[in-house]
């Protein structure tokens, strides 16, 4: 067939000529994007069969029950059968309207987001949210998102206590996470929070407790999530023994910065102010130790509930919700609910020792290159534990932690 083109006019791809069809001839080519396979939701249990009702069938003369012992399914039950393919563009396609943002707290089936100074009350779009469904949350405070306004006339309505509320936008897009708080919680990775610079591991002197191996445990995910640890123990009014402020003085032996504070008498309000200034700091810890109480002592602007001991005793926790706050004197904070446990997520057997800061400089030394530190001969760590170098405290969070990472598979 001749070819009846200009030669002197510009030559195109036959993939963007393609690509220019797909869009109408205006606006940018859309790319193809390429496949990706992904986990199935799911949403069924496993069946189970009934292999008696096979032998009364087979007892009672029903032929065709000896035909399943020779039938063989023709359906697929390798992996491959269990995905699903979708379409992921190497550049996000991003339309002229949608806004760029923050996440400044997650309520149930909407997220709210901070954009263009205005809060907008958004959806996540649904394969946003089944590529990420392997996480307790697909999104979290702190997250950097892209979202969509809803056009006039798009039905997206979201029951919600048998109302239908209407949302503002669509979340298309969540950027990679600078820094992520994960725990592990009902054999999920839960997603704290995203994006911060810190973390303030809030406690309490007493009322509750003071539990410093609770303490390892929330610097252990601190440090895997590539974040500051400080150190708050709050009520130091109620310290009459004097342990919180042994407690602190261990981990500032170990180079962190730990605090001893107290909203009754003022004590450490200050220094613990000058700590997260300009920074976007997050304060996580149990329930009852005072988080809102300090929040409220540091910016009194904030005005946040305070729950009392007796709440706790009722099962109730006085944020229940994550909550991105903007301080008067720079930086943010995120409010974090109280929990009960804390088990970081994520972190192998293996890389434990690195979260223990004083074990670094001793693991070179130890005689085997795997050495677990709790029965092998040599270690250099168990010498230092006998020698007063590390606290036997310490010691012992590591080895429980690492029983735990050992029997938690794919963590």
């Amino acid at each position: 067939m001749p070819d009846n083109r200009d030669d002197n006019a510009p030559r195109r791809e036959d993939g963007d000529d393609a690509s220019e069809r797909r869009d109408g001839g205006a606006g940018k080519p859309q790319g193809r994007g390429k496949k990706v396979r992904v986990d199935l939701r799911k949403n069924r249990g496993k069946l189970r069969r009934d292999k008696a009702e096979w032998t009364r069938r087979l007892r009672g003369g029903d032929v065709s029950a000896e035909d399943l012992a020779l039938r063989e399914s023709v359906r697929r039950k390798g992996d491959l059968s269990r995905k699903r393919t979708i379409i992921v563009h190497d550049e996000p396609q991003v339309g002229p309207d949608d806004h760029v943002g923050v996440v400044t707290a997650v309520r149930g089936l909407f997220v709210e987001v901070e954009a263009d100074g205005r809060l907008w009350a958004c959806t996540v779009r649904r394969l946003l949210r089944t590529r990420l469904i392997e996480a307790r949350s697909p999104i979290t405070v702190g997250d950097r998102v892209r979202i969509r306004p809803v056009a006039v006339g798009e039905v997206l309505g979201v029951q919600v206590s048998g109302e239908t509320l209407l949302p503002e936008g669509i979340v298309e897009e969540v950027s990679p996470r600078a820094t992520t708080l994960l725990r592990h919680y009902e054999r999920r990775a839960h997603l704290i929070a995203a994006n911060v610079d810190q973390c303030v591991i809030v406690v309490a002197a007493d009322e509750p407790p003071l539990r410093p191996h609770l303490i390892d445990r929330y610097l252990v995910a601190i440090h895997h999530g590539h974040m500051r640890p400080i150190i708050c123990i709050n009520k130091a009014d109620l310290d009459a023994d004097g342990h919180a402020a042994e407690v602190v003085e261990r981990y500032r032996g170990l180079s962190y910065c730990a605090l001893l504070t107290s909203t009754v008498d003022g004590r450490g309000i200050d220094a613990l102010r000058e700590v997260i200034a300009g920074q976007t700091s997050a304060f996580v810890g149990p329930s009852g130790v005072g988080k809102s109480s300090l929040l409220n002592a540091i910016e009194p602007g904030f005005d946040l509930r305070v729950g009392t001991l007796t709440d706790l005793r009722r099962g109730k926790h006085t944020t229940t919700t994550a909550r991105l706050l903007k301080w008067s004197f720079g930086g943010y904070v995120v409010d974090t609910p109280g929990v009960r446990q804390f088990d970081p997520a994520s972190v192998g057997k293996e890389e434990l020792e690195a979260y223990f800061i004083e074990f670094r400089d001793l693991v070179s030394q130890c005689k085997f290159p795997d050495c677990s530190h709790r029965h092998e001969g040599q270690c250099a760590v168990r010498t230092a534990v006998d020698d007063g170098r590390i606290t036997l405290e310490r010691y012992e969070s590591y080895c429980k932690m690492y029983e735990e990472c050992a029997e938690r598979k794919g963590y």
